[in-house]
């Protein structure tokens, strides 16, 4: 019994969280109670919304297993899992009293779709305390804005602009309330300061998402690997990935605005709404194929293909500008060292940690890739040489305080440091030509390796762009 007892609150766990998240979840779970406490008796109980949200409920299952039959190629544990579940959830904020809203995600997210991956309870808990508060607050500003006698009707509900309006204004107040909430616990894990970075005279800020520290659990021994800066900028160039979310979740928005108009015209026609909304949540695959082929599973990085393909459109559009273009070939010193020693697992927890490093010492804007085994290359536009430099160097400082601790079963912890060589090219104008920066780069680079390693060199000068 005690084992069994063990096993089933181990998910609950969250003491090895900071004092401050824990105190933050347990204080959203609080909120989202009491807020269903105070919908539960101001607003009455009626059969016919009983029977909607168990329809409601119903559908979101359907959309969970449907998402679960179908897979998510390239997802990675730290981004959401796109299934349209606000598709069939939305509706009941927009149909329902409050007290279904703030409920409405209990079952969705620690029953039905706690199978979708591995995640503590804890934070299937918070997730649909969030999304249930969220969904509470929204009800509450639809209802103000447009007051109904008994449940919507389709003229109640979309009647006027100002009706219309008032779904709209729901909508947002849910994604906004929910967004802040899951924020927030963002803030209380990592509480850093925006890391900025600066190349010549463009200085960037980055959003932090997470602390840059990797752990891998490997067979016979335990890796954590940290770099001495905290923080990743998020919004990466390629991939598209926040333009991409941005289109998901207004599809998601405005399709379950369709869905409630269409409960209100009449519930059966949801058994022709169901399969169109169904098409659409297979056609996410798309997005979830295409993020995957661009993406270095490894690394997180862009692939070589897509950051060559990346890098050529770049290249002609300064080439047309008459602009500068800095193309940074970065290798990791003695890399098979770690591998013959430590393994390859750990070879490729130190990877990643690299990329990580990258990330954080170059700009939003700068397109970083893996080039193969243990390089990677760096797109910089309209940057000349002596910037260029400034932040090869950063790159070289930046994996040089980055620390790998190992803890093996029969060795007490090694601390396991890399260093980096760096080749810089750059090219202006019609001498723009990716090919010949590779090379050149390349070529510096083996200078750099010549020299002793750990260093940056600079191409002497990049030849002419050939012509055809």
């Amino acid at each position: 019994m005690r084992e069994w007892l063990a096993g089933h609150t181990a998910d609950f766990e969250i003491r090895s969280l900071p004092p401050l998240l824990v105190r933050y979840v347990i204080s959203v779970d609080l909120l989202c109670l009491a807020v269903a406490l105070v919908g539960l008796v101001e607003f009455p109980l009626r059969f016919a919304d009983l029977l909607a949200f168990g329809a409601f409920v119903l559908l979101g299952r359907l959309a969970i297993e449907t998402s679960r039959h179908l897979g998510a190629p390239g997802h990675r544990e730290e981004e959401p899992h796109r299934d349209l579940l606000s598709t069939w959830t939305l509706p009941v904020v927009l149909l329902l009293p409050p007290v279904y809203a703030a409920v409405l995600h209990l079952p969705l997210y620690c029953l039905f779709r706690a199978g979708i991956g591995p995640q503590p309870r804890y934070k299937q808990l918070f997730n649909a305390a969030a999304l249930g508060v969220s969904g509470f607050c929204a009800s509450i500003v639809h209802l103000a804005l447009a007051p109904t006698q008994g449940p919507y009707r389709i003229e109640t509900l979309v009647g006027s602009a100002g009706r219309i309006g008032a779904l709209f204004l729901a909508v947002v107040t849910y994604t906004v309330i929910n967004r802040v909430l899951l924020h927030g616990t963002l803030r209380r894990r990592h509480p850093v300061p925006a890391h900025s970075n600066t190349v010549g005279s463009n200085t960037v800020r980055s959003n932090t998402v997470r602390s840059n520290t990797v752990r891998s659990n490997t067979v016979g021994s335990s890796t954590v690997c940290s770099s001495m800066v905290r923080s990743i900028p998020v919004g990466r160039p390629f991939g598209g990935g926040g333009r991409e979310m941005l289109t998901v979740a207004a599809t998601e928005m405005c399709s379950a605005i369709v869905i409630a108009v269409l409960w209100t015209a009449h519930p059966l026609l949801m058994l022709a709404a169901t399969p169109p909304a169904l098409l659409l949540q297979r056609g996410l695959l798309h997005a979830e194929l295409l993020a995957a082929a661009r993406t270095d599973a490894k690394t997180r990085l862009a692939s070589p293909a897509y950051w060559r393909e990346v890098a050529e459109r770049e290249a002609a559009r300064v080439r047309r500008a008459g602009r500068p273009m800095s193309v940074l070939i970065v290798d990791i010193d003695h890399f098979k060292r770690v591998n013959d020693q430590f393994g390859h697992l750990t070879g490729d927890v130190v990877l990643a940690s690299v990329a990580d490093a990258l990330r954080a010492a170059t700009r939003p804007r700068d397109l970083v890739g893996r080039f193969g085994g243990e390089e990677f290359v760096v797109l910089l536009c309209e940057v000349d040489l002596d910037n260029a430099a400034h932040a090869a160097e950063r790159i070289r400082r930046q994996v040089a305080g980055m620390r790998c601790r190992v803890d093996g079963r029969s060795a007490g912890a090694v601390i396991v440091s890399v260093t980096v060589s760096v080749g810089v090219a750059t090219a202006s104008g019609t001498e723009v030509d990716l090919p010949v920066l590779l090379e050149t780069a390349d070529a510096a680079l083996y200078r750099a390796k010549a020299d002793g390693r750990n260093r940056v060199r600079l191409a002497a000068q990049v030849p002419a762009a050939r012509t055809a």
